[in-house]
């Protein structure tokens, strides 16, 4: 199966107003790996200074560089496939949905990179790497002044904590959202991101084949 069957197949599921198994895979997997990151990165704040938390924070910053490149695979899927279109694009929740989803792929770069930085200043020469086998480089602030590598640690640290807790305050926003359409507009928006069969639809893609029976 070539690239354009595979949007084509994935299409078929965006016309029955659902997410493809692709891009349900995406957002379930990102889900899981920034609430983890984000869980880890708390944890580690209240370790002491020393070798376990030196250590910890290289673990945390590949996951950081493993969730910018999944989630950079992510945003190229989805441009090119973009999505069933259960809200209404001009209504506030469809403009609060996207500014929310433009935030998500924001975080899925800076966070990753403000980290990148600030480890990136640290004494040592820890190497990091994507998904933990693809070796991924330190910056070369080491040849840089103390007084500039301090600056730079400060205003990596603060772009990062700033972007962690507006993150943090999207995620259940972005949740209780879904939920309000389930419970309330009892529309298709959460149906979308869990049901992969939803309405069957004749002759089109991504629909279950026919038996050759009707109801």
């Amino acid at each position: 199966m070539n690239l354009v069957a595979i949007i084509e197949w994935a299409e078929g599921y965006n016309r029955r107003g659902l997410y493809s198994p692709i891009g349900v895979t995406f957002h379930w997997v990102m889900a899981a790996m920034m609430i983890v990151q984000l869980g880890y990165g708390w944890y580690l704040g209240t370790l002491p200074v020393g070798g376990d938390k030196h250590v910890g924070y290289q673990t945390h910053a590949e996951l950081g560089l493993t969730i910018m490149a999944f989630g950079s695979l992510r945003f190229l899927w989805r441009s090119q496939i973009s999505g069933p279109e259960n809200i209404e694009p001009d209504s506030f929740a469809g403009r609060a949905s996207r500014l929310i989803q433009a935030w998500f792929y924001f975080g899925f770069i800076a966070l990753p990179i403000s980290g990148w930085v600030m480890w990136s200043t640290l004494p040592g020469n820890l190497p990091l790497s994507v998904a933990g086998f693809i070796p991924f480089p330190n910056l070369p602030f080491d040849q840089l002044s103390e007084q500039l590598q301090h600056s730079l640690m400060e205003g990596a640290a603060t772009a990062h904590f700033w972007i962690v807790w507006i993150t943090v305050l999207a995620i259940p926003g972005h949740a209780g959202a879904a939920v309000l359409h389930y419970l309330v507009k009892r529309d298709q928006v959460l149906q979308s991101m869990l049901d992969l069969n939803g309405q069957q639809v004749p002759g089109v893609v991504g629909s279950a084949p026919s038996t050759g029976r009707e109801s």
